[in-house]
């Protein structure tokens, strides 16, 4: 499974028609492909809800990457965690401290 990257580094937090344009560049790659958008400063919940589900496009805050670095998380597994969490609810965005909720 190949992965394409869009990272973001910007105050405001990321509408949906970011996610969109990245989503369109995922559709033109091979089926199974898959997308990570990266947005430090994170994504409204608007965006992220009429977003809608059900993409192929995982997304990860700047506290998800504080939580993976300071905690000394496996980035493969927070990735495994991220897509199993995305197949059974649907939602492109899940914090990576509610993959650990009994810690």
């Amino acid at each position: 499974m190949g992965y394409l990257l869009e990272a973001k580094w910007q105050n405001d937090l990321t509408p949906a028609k970011d996610l969109r344009d990245f989503q369109g560049k995922i559709e033109a790659k091979a089926a199974w492909s898959r997308g990570l958008f990266v947005s430090n400063s994170g994504f409204t919940e608007e965006g992220l809800v009429s977003f809608g589900s059900g993409k192929r496009i995982i997304c990860m805050d700047g506290l998800d990457l504080f939580e993976i670095f300071h905690r000394r998380r496996s980035f493969n597994e927070v990735m495994r965690l991220k897509l199993r969490k995305a197949a059974e609810t649907g939602r492109p965005f899940v914090r990576v401290r509610d993959l650990y909720p009994n810690e």
